[in-house]
């Protein structure tokens, strides 16, 4: 299991775009800026929570690589996690390099 919360802690304070697809094709959301205040894992290890202040988080569940993994292009790195039973699919985009 990768150690998500550790590989992603250095993007603590960076801009972030999050984007949750529905992958039915019923509702389509608008992607949204945010800063990333922190990352942490869920005691079970099953989700990571992306903070976007103390409080407020987005809580993203976390698969093996097939499902979940951090994709990597000269413009910027982006995590993504598809959750087939919800059939979602999760994007938080790193806007800055670091």
């Amino acid at each position: 299991m990768m150690e998500w919360d550790m590989m992603l802690s250095k993007y603590k304070g960076s801009r972030i775009t999050v984007w949750i697809e529905d992958l039915s094709g019923e509702e389509q959301t608008q992607p949204k800026p945010f800063t990333l205040f922190k990352t942490a894992l869920t005691e079970d290890r099953a989700y990571l929570k992306f903070y976007f202040n103390a409080a407020q988080f987005l809580s993203v569940p976390l698969f093996d690589e097939s499902l979940t993994r951090l994709e990597r292009s000269q413009a910027r790195n982006c995590f993504v996690s598809h959750d087939p039973h919800a059939n979602l699919c999760y994007h938080i985009y790193f806007e800055e390099r670091v």
